[in-house]
């Protein structure tokens, strides 16, 4: 069993009983203490923020574990951060898994990055800000049990069409504040009336894969 939560923005948190990660902490609810791993998409603020890293090192991380950080190479240009370089086409081995990164396009964000995370069997998708998706993202054949998508009206299409053609379990709207959550509403809803399997997620809220 995976325990999915959203935490607001692009941050979702991951918990399983060998493994604990967090996907672009830059929070808006508390994640749970425990963490192992930080996993970077790419450099903007809404995605990298080092004081919320800070954070999760002094109040989140795994006691007695040495907190690993790793993302793509604009992290390196634009923080003074320790981490883990990665490239697409790498793999990031768990204890129970592994994560796989994929070239990503992101809106003025040069060299992001997308996560394929499998653990406990189960596979979730992280594709950043992304709606206008890499060729390898494209090219993904294997079962997704839940896509996180982000929710900017302008791309609900785009958003359609890649759900349509990765065809996964579930896809979760994400990437927003509480002002903005009636785009996530509204891209689910957008998403359940062409046929898509979707579910709304207000920020803190969790579910179990």
């Amino acid at each position: 069993m995976v325990v999915c939560r959203f935490l607001g923005n692009a941050c979702i948190e991951l918990i399983s009983e060998k493994d604990h990660i967090i996907i672009d902490p830059v929070f808006l609810a508390y994640p749970k203490k425990g963490i192992e791993s930080i996993f970077l998409t790419h450099h903007h603020p809404d995605h990298t923020n080092l004081e919320k890293i800070n954070e999760i090192k002094k109040g989140f991380s795994k006691e007695g574990k040495e907190l690993e950080i790793f993302g793509p190479e604009c992290i390196h240009e634009e923080f003074n951060l320790d981490f883990t370089l990665i490239l697409p086409g790498s793999k990031v081995d768990l204890n129970n898994g592994y994560i796989e990164v994929f070239e990503n396009n992101c809106w003025k964000a040069e060299g992001c990055v997308a996560y394929l995370i499998e653990i406990d069997g189960k596979k979730i998708l992280h594709t950043a800000d992304s709606a206008d998706y890499s060729e390898q993202l494209k090219a993904i054949k294997d079962e997704i049990n839940c896509c996180f998508v982000a929710c900017f009206e302008d791309n609900f299409n785009d958003y359609l069409g890649f759900i349509r053609n990765l065809n996964p379990n579930i896809a979760i709207p994400y990437h927003f504040t509480a002002e903005k959550e009636d785009n996530a509403k509204n891209l689910a809803e957008f998403l359940k009336e062409n046929n898509i399997n979707s579910k709304f997620l207000v920020i803190g809220e969790e579910f179990e894969l």
